[in-house]
């Protein structure tokens, strides 16, 4: 399952980078998301003990993030598993001048779930993403 959600946040490239790229950030602006710990690495050699809430009437779940590829400040790929389902996660940032940034999240997802749910959770998936990217938006801009 394939999915990409893009947004323009009113912030230069390297500022919109460096928070993304520690995911320690992600509790802020990724509302599923409980807490994050660093395990180990800095950059592309990152990896992150993540607890997360993907479903609402289930119980939080740990996961294992760990970064795969790191190009400063363009793109950012994370290996996302949960023992449950697995999520190849790649932030690509554009630098749109004038202090703009074009940021577009890619996620593809192989899920656990029974293959005739798979459509709902796109659904549910997507407007999450949609969702962090707004809160993202919102967070950056505001900071000065």
């Amino acid at each position: 399952m394939k999915l990409s959600r893009e947004i323009e946040i009113d912030r230069p490239i390297d500022e919109v980078f460096t928070f993304v790229a520690d995911a320690r950030n992600d509790v802020s602006w990724c509302p599923k998301v409980r807490s994050v710990s660093l395990v180990s690495g800095v950059g592309g050699e990152s990896k992150y003990a993540v607890v997360h809430k993907p479903v609402p009437w289930l119980p939080s779940r740990e996961m294992q993030m760990n970064c795969v590829w790191f190009d400063e400040p363009h793109r950012i790929e994370w290996r996302e598993e949960d023992g449950t389902d697995v999520f190849r996660v790649t932030y690509e940032l554009e630098d749109l001048g004038t202090g703009r940034t074009r940021f577009r999240q890619r996620s593809d997802a192989e899920l656990g779930a029974a293959g005739w749910l798979h459509p709902i959770y796109k659904a549910g998936i997507g407007r999450d993403i949609a969702r962090q990217l707004r809160k993202l938006k919102k967070l950056l801009e505001k900071a000065d």
